[in-house]
């Protein structure tokens, strides 16, 4: 008989208790319908604050109008149906992340003037802050909702950014805001790049990773000559633009790694 390696019986054994172990429980639509609802709160967090600052400076103004309108109607939906499905601990962010939507929604009625585009920016930052902790306090249980959350907080940063650019046209934030847009910056093309790398074989997912990346080269262009030529509007509504571009492919990608989970669950 061949004597086996000592290091073999070591190695055979954690091969054992893997197997053993079961595989990653598989969410249910509810479960992906939940945690979507919660980070689509905190999208919508980063593009109203967005919204108002194109409306006030006059970029795709009557768009970011009704943005404006259905943007709150969508928020106080979910808030709602997303609050209802949350427990414990969780439970109680949304209980306050509702008090703050009051407060911040009567801002967002005000007149989008660069006054009130400085008070709702502090407001903005906090909605937006509670909203992320709310949202990344859903458990992803698989490896394909780990991915769409990902996504998902690559569509917050990609609307933050685009806020904070616009804010920074307007002479809205200080030196921290400036610091803030460079760390949002970085960590959205970080964040695309993994994604991209994460897709593996899936083409269909791979191509709308694709598209948020173009997007991102335009959007980056544009905030070089923002820089170079501050007063040239163009760049600045191709920031507002490619900020919704990357928004649109990333959701996509969502419910493209949705769908993957839920066509992989057993028959139930």
């Amino acid at each position: 008989m061949i004597p086996r390696p000592a290091s073999f019986l070591p190695a055979f054994a954690a091969l054992l208790m893997l197997a053993a172990q079961p595989a990653a429980p598989q969410e249910t639509t509810a479960e992906a319908l939940a945690r979507r609802g919660a980070w689509d709160l905190a999208i919508l967090s980063e593009r109203l604050g967005k919204l108002h600052a194109q409306a006030g400076q006059g970029l795709l103004a009557e768009r970011a109008r009704r943005g404006l309108a259905e943007g709150s109607r969508q928020f106080d939906a979910l808030l709602r149906s997303t609050a209802a499905a949350a427990s414990g601990e969780t439970r109680e962010r949304y209980l306050l992340l509702g008090l703050l939507w009051q407060d911040y929604r009567a801002w967002l009625a005000r007149p989008a003037t660069r006054e009130n585009a400085r008070r709702l920016a502090e407001r903005t930052e906090e909605l937006a802050w509670v909203a992320g902790q709310a949202a990344r306090a859903w458990t992803a249980r698989s490896a394909r909702a780990v991915s769409a959350a990902q996504a998902a907080q690559a569509s917050v940063l990609a609307q933050r950014v685009a806020r904070l650019q616009l804010l920074r046209r307007w002479d809205v934030r200080d030196d921290a805001a400036t610091r803030e847009l460079a760390g949002a910056s970085l960590q959205l093309r970080s964040s695309l790049a993994s994604l991209r790398a994460g897709a593996g074989d899936d083409a269909e997912i791979a191509a709308e990773l694709q598209v948020a990346e173009n997007q991102h080269v335009f959007l980056e262009r544009a905030v070089q000559d923002l820089a170079a030529k501050p007063a040239l509007a163009q760049p600045l509504e191709i920031v507002a633009k490619t900020g919704d571009n990357i928004l649109e492919s990333l959701q996509r990608v969502v419910r493209l790694y949705e769908a993957r989970e839920l066509s992989a669950a057993p028959a139930r």
